[in-house]
């Protein structure tokens, strides 16, 4: 696949082909090929998905009415899969720092606030994605944009988040996220002056 930015993603597609075949005889295959989206979709696609489960959080104060099997969260899930996948590489292809640099720009874009909705966001996610989410969090703490980590320039404009991370420590069910996240924080100096 020419010009792919995203080896882990050409994997896939492969295999789904080499699985479904040409498609000759069997109609409507190709509804379910796998779409080859680069990193800022996935970022922006996972950011819209988590304002509409933030949304339902505040619509119902049950966090059952947020069922982990809805079509919202199974996409999240996936997404956040994906973007895992960007950023630590699959077993076959490493990371593409392209593509990790991208994904670290969206994700940290002025007024996106996506890393405050993803951590708002952690209780209602099954524990496979909150583990997920904990590694890329601490993976996009740790990666640079033109020799800065830009995570450090966030933090500091979102000091409240420290808060947050700190207020969880009272659910036991997130704490050890919370905790794991809170500590990749406290690594930078903006957040450890807080």
């Amino acid at each position: 696949m020419m010009g792919c930015m995203w080896p882990c993603a050409a994997a896939a597609i492969a295999t789904t082909a080499a699985t479904v075949g040409s498609g000759a005889g069997r109609k409507g295959w190709w509804l379910f090929r796998t779409k080859v989206r680069c990193p800022m979709e996935v970022v922006r696609h996972s950011r819209d998905l988590l304002r509409i489960v933030f949304e339902d959080r505040d619509a119902s104060s049950n966090k059952e009415d947020l069922k982990p099997e809805t079509k919202v969260m199974v996409d999240l899930r996936r997404n956040i899969r994906e973007v895992k996948c960007i950023l630590y590489g699959n077993g076959e292809a490493e990371p593409v720092t392209e593509a990790c640099t991208n994904l670290t720009k969206e994700f940290f874009k002025e007024n996106t606030n996506t890393m405050h909705l993803l951590i708002l966001c952690l209780p209602y996610l099954d524990s496979e994605t909150k583990k997920d989410v904990t590694q890329v969090i601490a993976n996009l703490q740790r990666q640079k944009v033109d020799s800065k980590i830009i995570a450090s320039d966030y933090l500091e404009v979102n000091k409240d988040l420290l808060d947050v991370l700190v207020s969880g420590y009272d659910n036991m069910e997130i704490a050890i996220h919370y905790s794991t996240i809170l500590r990749d924080c406290i690594r930078h100096q903006v957040a450890a002056r807080h």
